[in-house]
């Protein structure tokens, strides 16, 4: 909802590529997510001087619900290049699939860093995708006490941790408390890119490596299942 008070006068800029014959979702999740990166800083915003090229893969199927489109994911990931984004936050999980790996293997090629959330299903069995791919920096959320989200996903692929639960942003009317590990990825996605603004190279490799010594290790010593290698807490130096 580019039109929230949040969002008025910031640069941004939204598409939505959901199937024509479909309505696109809903705008709270986005509409949170955008708040918190690029927002006026009353409402929060983590980086409210940065440009977000917001792109909707949501849309409402013939029963009602509410699914995310593999086809809109890829085409967003070529906009995204197109626009030369920097570094993309992903405040989605989902099973893995031929044509949203194809959408990842692009964005990989192309040098996009990827951000994304654990997923909310309270499963180690279970990988959430994109978080789950290789390459893709996976993000898991904390409460203020920096205990883990109840529902956060465990596993070998959870790279940092990042608060999430009971998190006040903006929703389409307002705004609303709301908890899930798509709330902790702008924490992560907006410190990767004031790093490589700053001159850190774009290589997921190097920018871990720069996250992970500036962590807090809340688990067992070293990166493990559940906190990754902890809580970041790189101070950014910002202009």
């Amino acid at each position: 909802d580019v039109s929230h008070a949040a969002l008025q006068g910031q640069r941004v800029e939204f598409r939505s590529f959901h199937n024509a014959t479909r309505q696109p979702g809903p705008a709270d999740h986005g509409t949170a997510i955008a708040a918190m990166l690029v927002g006026k800083a009353a409402w929060g915003g983590l980086l409210p001087g940065a440009e977000l090229i917001a792109a909707n893969m949501f849309e409402v199927n013939e029963t009602g619900k509410v699914v995310g489109s593999g086809m809109g994911l890829l085409k967003a990931v070529d906009w995204m290049v197109e626009k030369q984004v920097q570094v993309v936050n992903l405040s989605v999980a989902g099973g893995d699939n031929q044509i949203v790996r194809r959408a990842f293997d692009t964005a990989r090629e192309q040098g996009l860093i990827m951000v994304a959330a654990a997923g909310n299903w309270g499963s180690e069995a279970r990988p959430a995708y994109p978080a789950a791919y290789r390459d893709v920096i996976a993000v898991t959320a904390l409460d203020r006490e920096r205990n883990p989200y109840a529902r956060a996903n465990r596993g070998s692929y959870i790279d940092f941790a990042a608060p999430g639960v009971r998190i006040y942003a903006a929703v389409p009317r307002g705004g609303r408390v709301m908890s899930g590990t798509s709330f902790a990825t702008p924490y992560i996605a907006v410190l990767l890119a004031v790093q490589i603004e700053a001159g850190a190279p774009k290589s997921v490799s190097r920018l871990s490596d720069i996250l992970s010594r500036q962590a807090t290790d809340l688990g067992p010593p070293g990166r493990d299942d559940v906190f990754g290698w902890g809580l970041v807490n790189l101070w950014p130096r910002c202009q």
